[in-house]
C-alpha cells in the first residue's frame, strides 16, 4: 500500500489565493449549473418558470448575484389573472439584494395580449413588478408600432410609457 501526503500552507495574504483561483482576472463562481430550470410559487401556484443553458452563482459575494451568461427564458404568471408574460434575453444578471434583474442583448417581452417590447437592455424590478430602460425600444400593441428611447411600464404593459417617441400611435378622441 502506498500513501499520499498533501500539505497545504496558508498565509495572511488572501489576495494571492484569490488571484490563484481567478481566470483572466474574472471572479470564479461559487457554483455553476447547466440546463438550469426553476419554478417559483406564490400562494401555492406557479408564479414564474425560468430556463437557461447555464447559471453562475456569486451569491456568496459582497454584491450577491446570479449570472445567466448564455441567455435566459422566463414565463411570469400573474397570480390573479393567470395571464403569462414571456421574457427572453441573451444574458441576464439577477441582483439578490435589490430584487433587480438586468436583461442584456436582444431582450424581448411578450404580454398575454400579444403586445411585444424589444430592446438591447432592460431592468425588471421583481418586487414592484416594474420594467424600465433608457435604451432604444420597439413596442408593438394591436395596431400600434412605437419606437423611442426609454421605456417604463408594469409587467402587463397597462401603464406603458415610451420616451422620445416615433412610430404609429393610435390616439382616442372624444366625439
Amino acid at each position: 500500500m502506498g500513501a499520499v501526503i498533501v500539505l497545504y500552507s496558508c498565509s495572511g495574504n488572501s489576495g494571492q489565493a484569490k488571484e490563484l483561483f481567478a481566470v483572466n482576472k474574472q471572479p470564479v463562481p461559487s457554483g455553476q449549473t447547466y440546463d438550469f430550470e426553476a419554478f417559483y410559487t406564490l400562494k401555492g401556484q406557479i408564479a414564474m418558470q425560468m430556463k437557461a443553458e447555464s447559471m453562475e452563482d456569486y451569491t456568496d459575494r459582497d454584491f450577491p448575484r446570479q449570472i445567466f451568461p448564455d441567455g435566459l427564458f422566463m414565463e411570469v404568471i400573474n397570480n390573479q389573472t393567470r395571464e403569462k408574460t414571456l421574457i427572453e434575453a441573451d444574458k441576464a444578471v439577477v441582483y439578490k439584494k435589490t430584487g433587480l434583474v438586468e436583461l442584456i442583448g436582444n431582450v424581448s417581452i411578450t404580454g398575454s395580449d400579444g403586445s411585444r417590447l424589444k430592446t438591447p437592455q432592460l431592468y425588471w424590478d421583481r418586487i414592484h413588478e416594474h420594467i424600465f430602460t433608457d435604451q432604444a425600444i420597439e413596442f408593438r400593441r394591436k395596431d400600434e408600432f412605437i419606437q423611442g428611447t426609454g421605456f417604463d411600464s408594469n409587467m402587463s404593459f397597462t401603464t406603458a410609457r415610451v420616451n422620445n417617441v416615433t412610430g404609429i400611435i393610435r390616439i382616442k378622441t372624444k366625439k
